[in-house]
């Protein structure tokens, strides 16, 4: 199951991010994938929506890299 969570949250990122699942640079920040807060608040409102688990405001970053908000997401999802 973790390994299905933590694929789809890869594929989201990705999609927000209008590239493929494979081609997402887990190092980059999600600034330099081309995400904003408003693409962030979409990612926590997935979260919550799929998972009942609340992300705040803010801990979601732009400057932040998708690698260490994948690990806080899936942190939170377990």
């Amino acid at each position: 199951m973790e390994l299905a969570v933590d694929t789809r949250l890869v594929e989201l990122i990705a999609e927000k991010a209008e590239v493929e699942p494979g081609e997402l640079n887990l190092d980059s920040t999600f600034e330099k994938l081309g995400l904003d807060s408003l693409h962030l608040m979409e990612i926590a409102l997935w979260v919550r929506k799929e998972y009942g688990v609340d992300i705040p405001e803010g801990d979601l970053r732009y400057d932040q890299t998708a690698r260490a908000g994948l690990d806080y997401l899936m942190d939170k999802v377990r």
